[in-house]
Order: structure tokens, then C-alpha cells, then sequence
């Protein structure tokens, strides 16, 4: 019985899979001179969505995701999670914008989190109005309208 060699590096973190991916799904790609402890870094975006992955030795060792309707990167992804981001769809992914008022059914809220389930569905985290949370889909949200005070 013959052993099956594994590769050195996990496959799914290395810095030519990660570009070759993210090049494949409409990301732009920028990247940093290393440091002086060997770390780069690549800057990915698309539309209004930024994801900074640090590399150290080749390998993807950290991620921070900024969401569109924010000036700076806020949440921490982790690398598991960083194939499903950049294959999120694209059109769902940049409909709505973290902060955005929407409307759920006969619920209002705002969203606080924009998450790829798939690579066809993206969910939204939103905080509703009567204090609970929700994961609805894109599809199932409406923007709220804006209604002009008169005075």
C-alpha cells in the first residue's frame, strides 16, 4: 500500500491559489513589500469590498475584511472562511452596505454584518428595530426609503 504525499503548505492559503482565485472572481489584487519579519500583504478588491490578507512564508496567516459603507477594516475573517468571501456573488454582496436601514417582511432594522453563504446567496446580519437579530438573505431585504421631513 503506497502512502499518499501531502503537500507542504495547505493548498486553500497559499498566496498563488488565493491570487489565482481571487483574479477569477472580478477581485483586484495589490501587493505590499515584505517587512522586515517576512510578512506581505495583499490587498483584494471589488466594488466597494476590501480584504487585506496577510502572508508570512507564502501562506495566508490573517485577514480583515472592509465592508462596503465602511471607511476602514472592522471584522477579523478567518481563513477558512476568506474562499467563500471571494466567491461571494457579486451583485448581492454589493447591494446593500454595512449601517444600511432595510426592511424585512414587516420588520425594520440595520445591518451589521454581510456574510457569503454560498457561492450564489449572501446573508445579512441585521439588528432589528424591537430588539432582536435576524440572518435573512439579500433577496428577502428591501432597502428602506428615505422619507423627506417638510417642516
Amino acid at each position: 500500500m503506497s502512502r499518499r504525499i501531502r503537500p507542504a503548505v495547505n493548498p486553500a492559503t497559499s498566496h498563488s491559489v488565493i491570487t489565482t482565485k481571487a483574479q477569477g472572481c472580478g477581485w483586484s489584487l495589490a501587493t505590499s513589500p515584505a517587512d522586515e519579519d517576512g510578512t506581505t500583504e495583499m490587498a483584494l478588491t471589488r466594488d466597494a469590498w476590501q480584504i487585506i490578507v496577510a502572508f508570512r512564508a507564502g501562506k495566508a496567516c490573517a485577514a480583515v475584511v472592509q465592508y462596503p459603507g465602511q471607511s476602514r477594516p472592522m471584522t477579523v475573517l478567518a481563513i477558512s472562511r476568506l474562499s467563500r468571501y471571494l466567491r461571494g456573488d457579486r451583485e448581492q454582496m454589493s447591494a446593500l452596505d454595512c449601517g444600511q436601514r432595510v426592511i424585512v417582511g414587516d420588520k425594520a432594522g440595520t445591518i451589521t454584518d454581510i456574510v457569503p453563504d454560498e457561492d450564489t446567496k449572501v446573508r445579512l446580519v441585521v439588528s432589528y428595530d424591537d430588539g432582536t437579530n435576524g440572518d435573512p438573505f439579500t433577496t428577502h431585504v428591501r432597502a428602506e426609503e428615505k422619507v423627506a421631513v417638510q417642516q
